[in-house]
């Protein structure tokens, strides 16, 4: 599957994607002499691709609970709980939380010993379709070697925006250095020393830089020829062009939000992408299909639970003083 879906901008302008010292990634097309800026890439998409599958932090959406993925709850020193899973880790299934952490030993074995034996695409399907989908790279998960640890990703979109122009223009942030309110005493926050944080910055000027474009295209690329040399069963493989066409469906089907001053909308939706409910239906029979024949963990979804322990104390500057010296002595002894 190749598409190259044309978007509208729903807002006069666009920001595309920019990075600290670099700026926007720009570049003038020799054959046309048209500039081209990347709007959004590989990699950011792919998070937004895999954001279709999360109801909430941990939770898959409704319908896909016979989906395989592993599932994490920590809960930190001061007690608080959160929750995250294979399909929103960075690294998805090969994260260090999953492949490093030492209360985690016996699954690292397991999935270590399982692409060994049976192949990273099998091993990975078992636990989680969606990170072979993305490709995924072991490079935290010992016993392995990079011949065997790692696998390209299937599907991959980027957006790309052709005659693209710079708009220029800037502002000014206000952040009045004497606030005034119930409560507020400037002179003993000034008197303290406070920092600018506490007490305003003043006005900071900045440069803002949107654009426009003659076009901007929504890239989608489906490696079905990998598919097809996967050493995995049809009803798997099946599963992983349903799983991929859902998710693209599901995310064109609302406005295309990739961030602030960064959103469109798909001109034309292609027949395959256009029924979210019919594919949804089909990933689930996908599903249901590769259970019966025990392509999935039992069950298919895995949970783990973390504590985090306490935080060290930092090491103090300097020699302590003879009291506490004292002090830390007794304490040893008791």
């Amino acid at each position: 599957m190749h598409l190259n879906l044309e978007l509208t901008s729903l807002l006069p302008t666009f920001v595309p994607a920019g990075f600290v010292d670099v700026g926007h990634s720009v570049v003038r097309d020799a054959s046309t002499g048209k500039n081209l800026v990347i709007v959004d890439s590989v990699q950011s998409l792919a998070n937004h691709i895999e954001a279709t599958l999360i109801q909430q932090p941990g939770e898959v959406i409704d319908g896909l609970e016979a989906m395989p993925y592993v599932r994490l709850t920590i809960t930190d020193p001061a007690g608080r709980t959160r929750s995250t899973s294979s399909l929103e880790l960075p690294h998805r299934l090969a994260s260090g939380w999953f492949c490093k952490a030492k209360e985690l030993k016996r699954f690292q074995e397991d999935l270590a010993a399982d692409i060994l034996d049976n192949g990273i695409a099998a091993a990975t399907f078992r636990r989680c379709p969606n990170s072979l989908l993305h490709g995924v790279f072991y490079s935290q998960l010992a016993g392995l070697d990079p011949n065997v640890a790692k696998t390209p990703r299937l599907l991959s979109a980027e957006v790309v925006a052709t005659g693209a122009q710079a708009v220029s223009d800037g502002g000014v942030a206000k952040d009045p250095l004497f606030p005034s309110g119930d409560g507020f005493d400037v002179e003993a926050l000034v008197g303290a020393k406070a920092t600018a944080a506490e007490v305003g910055a003043g006005y900071i000027p900045f440069r803002h830089q949107a654009f426009i474009a003659e076009r901007i295209e929504l890239a989608i690329y489906f490696a079905e020829g990998r598919i097809a040399r996967l050493p995995l069963p049809d009803v798997a493989k099946e599963l992983l062009r349903s799983l991929a066409r859902f998710k693209l469906a599901s995310l064109l089907a609302a406005p295309l939000d990739l961030r602030a001053h960064c959103i469109f909308q798909v001109k034309q939706l292609p027949p395959e992408l256009s029924d979210v409910n019919a594919l949804l239906q089909t990933l689930q029979q996908c599903l249901a299909r590769c259970q019966a024949q025990s392509l999935f963990a039992d069950p298919p979804v895995t949970a783990f639970a973390l504590t985090l322990g306490a935080a060290k104390e930092k090491a103090r500057k300097g020699k302590p003083s003879a009291e506490a010296a004292g002090t830390n002595e007794e304490e040893a002894a008791d």
